[in-house]
């Protein structure tokens, strides 16, 4: 039974990654025109899913909200800092507070200090080899070559590498103009630590903390596993055989509600505050005890009774 309850779970995923319906899904084993399923929806059909996520999120405790408000006032105050102070392309620390920023505070703050020390490091390494090597038009236009290479090369690998070869890459572009060094390449840092520091003070001044919110992201997910609970549980005292929508519906939202709670306890683990109601050994506890009853509402799910079988009165009053 285990077997071909697991045989309906899978069949259950392939239908809803292909976006068939459980009645289709005899027609759906005939082969279909290439240039029909995978057409790609117009931008008029895709205006209703956007007005859809902008009311969605258009609320004070939305964490999209609270992204595009703090990233929209760092643009803004780098734009104008970038002016104020007497340099030019003032362009570059809005630029770099912008290409910093993310959401959670962890990936915000190693972008930051990755971006600086890879400036760092690129200027110094291609300054050092102009005034050793002193190469003439040609010889530049090949290192910034291989340095614009190497970017889209180590790009992946983070943000250090990446600013290190864009770095050289400018120094070497003003060697081709027979410019010195020094009369971009020091603003360029200035402004690059400038739009690290503005990105880091947004998260000071208006904080998006995943610790506090801790708890109820494990109530979130405890109710909602308690839910799926509950609609197994049901079924016994109701058999309606194996197709229950109602006990999938509460499983994948348990399942949206595990991968909440993941996501916000691996971030918290790197914020510099603390929850006051909640450790770290008290969330793994529980996070365990959760799985264990995840596990068993799935056990119980895979041996529902077919329809028509002896129903179990005693269940009706646990679900409940």
């Amino acid at each position: 039974r285990a077997a071909k309850r697991l045989g309906s779970l899978l069949r259950d995923v392939v239908e809803t990654a292909g976006g068939t319906r459980h009645d289709d899904h005899e027609a759906s084993r005939r082969p279909a025109d290439p240039a029909a399923s995978l057409r790609r929806p117009s931008l008029l059909r895709l205006l209703p899913a956007v007005v859809r996520a902008i009311r969605r999120e258009a609320r004070p405790g939305s964490p999209v909200l609270r992204h595009a408000t703090r990233v929209t006032a760092v643009a803004v105050a780098g734009y104008l800092l970038g002016h104020v102070l007497p340099f030019g392309h003032g362009y570059w620390a809005p630029m770099s507070a912008v290409m910093i920023m993310r959401p959670d505070f962890s990936q915000t703050y190693s972008r930051a200090v990755g971006r600086f020390a890879g400036t760092l490091i690129g200027v110094a390494v291609a300054t050092g080899v102009v005034r050793l090597v002193h190469p003439d038009t040609y010889l530049a236009a090949g290192l910034a070559v291989g340095c614009a290479c190497l970017m889209y090369l180590l790009m992946r690998t983070g943000q250090l590498a990446a600013q290190a070869c864009v770095a050289g890459y400018v120094v070497f572009l003003l060697g081709m103009g027979g410019e010195s060094w020094d009369q971009t390449v020091v603003e360029r840092v200035v402004l690059t630590l400038v739009g690290g520091l503005l990105a880091m003070i947004a998260y000071a001044v208006y904080p998006a903390w995943d610790t506090p919110r801790l708890r109820t992201r494990l109530a979130d997910w405890l109710v909602a596993l308690g839910e799926y609970a509950a609609a197994v549980v049901g079924h016994y005292a109701h058999p309606d055989g194996k197709a229950c929508p109602d006990v999938r519906e509460a499983l994948l939202t348990a399942r949206d509600a595990h991968i909440a709670w993941e996501q916000a306890f691996a971030r918290a683990k790197t914020e510099p505050v603390r929850s006051r109601g909640l450790t770290r050994a008290a969330a793994d506890d529980a996070g365990e005890a959760l799985h264990d009853l995840g596990r068993v509402a799935m056990l119980m799910e895979a041996h529902l009774p077919e329809r028509g079988a002896t129903p179990v009165p005693a269940a009706d009053a646990l679900a409940a």
